[in-house]
């Protein structure tokens, strides 16, 4: 290389292409369209408590993407207390996988973008529930988590209230905390 070429920097912070990411920031403050999204889930019941979701297009960009060529599935059942085989994690459990691994994509992509090294980052969560509303044995109990405690454990040069600001863009804790808006429908086949 001539020393009249400039190098560019390497755009892997902590195995995140940030030029890809700054990218579609760029496009999306751009063209609000362009942020849309719209990410779908189909669910089948297998036999007694298991069933297989499956997950494969989306709305991204303002077009549909058929990048994935094969459907993912993610499957579903009950602890062997809970009368299930124990072949897969329960859906509460898929929520807290859901919550920690957003809450670890989106620090990892925030602090990446702002080139803010990550050594090591361990996001542990815990559900508090009491099956009574479930079972229907108590219309005064809720049937989800009563509470739910998260720790994450982050080794980085940045402070802890920066790592933590970075962590709340999770778009899953934003919908954990607050609520979201469900429609619901069901019809008879």
């Amino acid at each position: 290389m001539s020393t009249a070429t400039a190098e560019k920097p390497n755009p892997l912070v902590n195995g995140i292409d940030t030029d890809q990411v700054v990218s579609l920031v760029t496009k999306v403050a751009e063209d609000e369209a362009y942020g849309k999204f719209q990410f779908r889930a189909n669910n089948q019941w297998i036999h007694g408590s298991r069933n297989r979701t499956s997950i494969q297009g989306f709305y991204a960009g303002g077009e549909e993407d058929t990048s994935r060529n094969e459907a993912l599935t993610v499957d579903a059942d009950q602890p062997a207390f809970l009368a299930g085989k124990n072949t897969a994690p329960n859906s509460v459990e898929h929520y807290l996988h859901a919550l920690t691994s957003c809450l670890t994509t989106t620090l990892s992509y925030h602090a990446s973008v702002q080139g803010i090294e990550l050594n090591e980052v361990n996001v542990s969560a815990k559900g508090d529930m009491n099956v009574r509303g479930y079972f229907g044995i108590s219309d005064e109990i809720n049937r989800g988590y009563e509470r739910i405690r998260v720790n994450m454990q982050v080794k980085s040069p940045a402070d802890v209230d920066t790592l933590t600001a970075l962590a709340m863009y999770s778009p899953v804790y934003e919908m954990v905390s607050r609520g979201v808006p469900v429609e619901f429908t069901m019809t008879k086949i």
